[in-house]
C-alpha cells in the first residue's frame, strides 16, 4: 500500500533527526545509519521487527513538512527543543480512512530513538498502531 510505505518512510526519516543550534531547524547527521523498527498493531499477534541501513546525504529535514508532502496529512502542535521534536497529526479523508496520532523523536549525538502512535476507525472499530525506532550512526561514509 502506497500510503503505508509513505508512513514508514516518514518514520524512518524522522528517526534520523539530529537537532541543530536552532530550535526551528533540524539536521540529519549525514552518513550511514542502522535503524531498528518495531511495529505493533492489533491485526498482528506478535510485533514485527525490521532492521535497515540507510545512507543519508541531505542534512535538512522537517517531519511536519515530510508528512504534509504526502498530501493527505496535516500536522499540528509541533514542539521543538534542543534534542527532540514532537507533534500531532491527522491523515486521510477523500475516500481514505482518517487517522490521528502523535510522533516524537529524540536525538543524542550518534544515536536516536522515536515513537509514533496512530489510531483509525475501520468498520466501526478503533485500531491503534505503534511504531518505535532505534537508530545508530555507523559512519560518515556510505558503502
Amino acid at each position: 500500500m502506497k500510503n503505508r510505505k509513505s508512513f514508514y518512510t516518514l518514520c524512518l526519516c524522522g528517526l534520523l533527526l539530529s537537532a541543530s543550534g536552532s530550535a526551528a531547524a533540524f539536521e540529519i547527521m549525514k552518513g550511514k545509519w542502522q535503524v531498528k523498527t518495531e511495529m505493533r498493531n492489533p491485526m498482528s499477534p506478535q510485533p514485527q521487527y525490521k532492521t535497515s541501513t540507510e545512507c543519508i546525504t541531505d542534512a535538512s529535514f522537517d517531519p511536519a513538512q515530510a508528512m504534509m508532502e504526502d498530501g493527505h496529512c496535516t500536522v499540528t502542535d509541533k514542539q521543538d527543543s534542543a534534542d527532540s521534536v514532537s507533534w500531532k497529526f491527522k491523515c486521510g479523508g477523500n475516500g481514505m480512512p482518517v487517522s490521528t496520532g502523535t510522533g516524537k523523536f529524540v536525538t543524542s549525538g550518534k544515536s536516536a530513538n522515536g515513537e509514533m502512535e496512530m489510531s483509525m476507525v475501520l468498520n466501526g472499530q478503533t485500531m491503534t498502531m505503534t511504531n518505535s525506532w532505534k537508530g545508530q550512526h555507523l559512519g560518515d561514509k556510505c558503502d
